[in-house]
């Protein structure tokens, strides 16, 4: 707890991890600001107590004034270039997102094509075949992340629409876990679905909880050993609907829990076992469970896989899922 507080204190590193000067870092500038206040007080209160003439206090509480409004100024242009940098980020995402959502929908347009036409089957050697599928797979998953990501632009710039309408989280899990298959088949992950009979539907928007099954299925999936298990189920418990994602695999480092749901951010795990991402899946599910009232938290032990759970409140008078 010690260390941590220290490395908080450490504004020189805390800036470069920001990639700005010092005279623009909020960090260094606050506490700068706080430190020559506390000195200046300490000047003001000895040249008044040397001099009794009003007007050498109205010239030291004048120069007070003036060195806190200097570096007061100094710390909001700090923190409007960060806020600048922050919108400029956000813009050119949203702008290599949309421009990569055409030319990777040609490509599965195309691909479906190639398997769609009469006879392609045989015109297409074995080999050819596996080419075309590993083709597809790689477009799939680029999809998804050029979908992520601009769903997280608009979700943080307050752009994203929530349409809320009865659903069945039941049908919602069996499509994710059979478009998943793909995913697991090359690891031979086994997925186990247990759902519980006649769960109530709850009030979300369809596509973003379809985005929240994918995510947490897809990540159990891929941090899972070759020939593991992964758990997923579904049941109503305290007046809500709880979805749950259980896998065996190489689980989270116990000091990184409390980053778990941060924008970006990977494990080391991600490194080690060199898994793909960015590190907004888990975000995006946070984000988007807020608009619906729902929660999301975790149980998680290195080495022995992880556990995320999801809850969304069962509105009154609801009709129980078909």
């Amino acid at each position: 707890m010690a260390w941590k507080f220290l490395s908080e204190l450490n504004f020189v590193a805390r800036c470069r991890k920001y990639n700005i000067g010092l005279w623009q870092c909020p960090n260094f500038l606050f506490l700068l600001m706080g430190t020559l206040t506390i000195v200046v007080m300490f000047a003001t209160y000895i040249v008044s107590q040397s001099f009794y003439t009003e007007t050498v206090t109205i010239i030291s509480v004048s120069l007070v004034t003036v060195i806190i409004l200097t570096i007061g100024s100094l710390i909001i242009r700090g923190v409007e270039k960060v806020a600048e940098a922050n919108i400029i980020k956000s813009e050119f995402i949203s702008i290599i997102s949309h421009q990569l959502c055409s030319p990777l929908s040609v490509i599965k347009w195309n691909i479906e094509i190639l398997q769609g036409e009469e006879g392609s089957s045989n015109s297409f050697s074995e080999k050819q075949q596996l080419f075309i599928k590993n083709c597809e797979k790689a477009n799939e998953t680029m999809l998804k992340l050029v979908n992520d990501l601009i769903e997280l632009i608009h979700i943080d710039q307050g752009k994203s629409v929530f349409v809320k309408q009865p659903l069945n989280l039941a049908d919602l899990a069996k499509t994710a876990v059979r478009d998943l298959e793909h995913s697991a088949k090359p690891k031979k992950v086994e997925m186990v679905l247990k759902i519980e009979e006649n769960l109530p539907r709850v009030m979300a928007d369809l596509k973003k909880m379809k985005v929240i099954f994918e995510n947490l299925i897809g990540n159990a999936i891929k941090y899972s050993h070759e020939g593991g298990k992964v758990e997923i189920q579904l049941i109503s418990k305290d007046k809500e609907i709880l979805f749950s994602v259980k896998d065996h695999g190489v689980g989270i480092p116990k000091y990184q829990h409390s980053r778990v749901f941060e924008k970006f951010f990977r494990s080391n795990n991600s490194s080690k076992f060199r898994t793909g991402g960015i590190g907004i899946g888990l975000y995006l599910v946070k984000a988007i469970l807020k608009y619906f009232g729902g929660r999301v938290w975790f149980e998680s032990e290195e080495g022995k896989g992880s556990t995320f759970y999801v809850s969304l409140p069962i509105p009154e008078n609801t009709p129980i899922a078909s």
